[in-house]
């Protein structure tokens, strides 16, 4: 009875299920789908803030992504690790002192690097705000350093103080 029912069971399944008979040898079955999921990884670190240097009123502080600066202004930098393609941006805040007017970061600039220093020779500028896009494979172990500058105006009425604000690293990818 037992025999019956298996042989009635194997006969009614779909051919995919069944035993393919083989005719020679090597015998291969037919191939099965397989399936992985490699989750996201990606990483920002802070690697150094913006500094825009000294200057007198009236006058405009600059630094840009190159690390060039005639006010003693050093670039910030983001360190990104990923393993897929990340599109990155990058914002400014105005920079405010208690009781002063703001201050607005103008002429932003943006560079990427593989290197923990900027220079005209090794980074790469691009457009803070439409962004750059991180390698397809991902950055590799050290990561990209996503290097930051602009500029600050003063006026003749800046009030004299330290003024502060932050710059905002944004990237956007496929999240698995």
């Amino acid at each position: 009875m037992k025999r019956l029912l298996v042989a009635l069971c194997l006969l009614s399944a779909p051919a995919a299920l069944r035993a393919q008979a083989c005719t020679g040898s090597p015998c291969a079955a037919n191939p099965i789908a397989t399936a992985l999921r490699v989750r996201s990884a990606v990483s920002f670190s802070a690697f150094g803030g913006i500094d825009f240097g000294t200057v007198s009123v009236g006058t405009t502080a600059s630094v840009d992504a190159f690390g060039t600066s005639a006010t003693g202004g050093v670039a910030g930098a983001v360190n990104l690790v990923a393993n897929q393609r990340v599109t990155v941006t990058a914002s400014f805040s105005q920079l405010t002192s208690t009781g002063m007017p703001n201050l607005v970061v103008s002429n932003p600039s943006c560079g990427r690097s593989t290197l923990a220093t900027t220079n005209a020779t090794n980074t790469t500028g691009f457009t803070c705000s439409s962004g750059y896009a991180s390698p397809g494979a991902g950055t590799g172990a050290g990561g990209i350093y996503i290097w930051l500058g602009g500029d600050v105006a003063t006026t003749a009425t800046t009030g004299a103080g330290d003024y502060v604000g932050t710059a905002t690293v944004t990237g956007v990818y496929v999240a698995y």
